[in-house]
């Protein structure tokens, strides 16, 4: 995980640009897959549950970045490295999450053009209204893009946390009270001093 080949766009932007980035295109995958939900007509109940099983997984990513988020926002404690090791689980899990979605958004994509034009050969001189077409072709292509989106978002903040991870050190005492002192030990000299008369 972390690949850096699949870094694209992001590289050199700040944590929290990516971790909104990730947040706002699942809120616009949320928003769309709505809009395919009220609008759709659903010939066959396993599509539909599809469709719905996608749209929950795009809820629990939304959840898991404003999770990143705060924790990249939290200030180093005792429990820092904890944090950081729910910041690589979390992106773990959307990373799948984000994996099986694609894979069921197209899947459904695909059935629903299908159902879609079989409805209009079946009724020869009626043509399914444009913005029905519209609730299939453009909630669809809009979460697979912020799947996407969301997925090599996720891919580059588990890199962002191991760093951090691995950085980050172990708590270590230090009493300001102590000091070492060092006794003293005459330095050598090249000629020997005598305060007698000089011959």
């Amino acid at each position: 995980m972390g690949m850096a080949p699949l870094f694209c766009c992001f590289k050199n932007k700040s944590e929290n640009c990516i971790a909104l980035t990730g947040l706002g295109a699942s809120i616009v995958a949320f928003a769309f897959m709505i809009w395919g939900l009220a609008d759709l007509w659903f010939d066959r109940n396993g599509v539909k549950a599809i469709y719905i099983i996608t749209f929950i997984l795009v809820c629990l990513c939304l959840l898991g970045f404003v999770a990143l988020f705060i924790l990249l926002n939290l200030k180093k404690t005792e429990s820092y490295r904890t944090f950081n090791n729910i910041g690589k689980i979390i992106c773990l899990v959307i990373l799948i999450m984000c994996a099986i979605a694609i894979i069921f958004l197209f899947v459904a994509f695909i059935i629903l053009i299908v159902d879609y034009a079989d409805l209009e050969n079946d009724f020869p001189g009626q043509q399914i209204p444009s913005h029905d077409w519209a609730a299939v072709f453009v909630p669809s292509l809009i979460g697979l893009i912020c799947l996407v989106i969301m997925a090599l978002a996720a891919n580059i903040l588990y890199k962002v946390f191991n760093d951090k991870l691995i950085g980050t050190p172990y708590p270590v005492q230090i009493n300001q009270n102590s000091m070492t002192t060092s006794p003293n030990i005459p330095q050598p000299v090249i000629f020997p001093i005598n305060n007698g008369p000089v011959p």
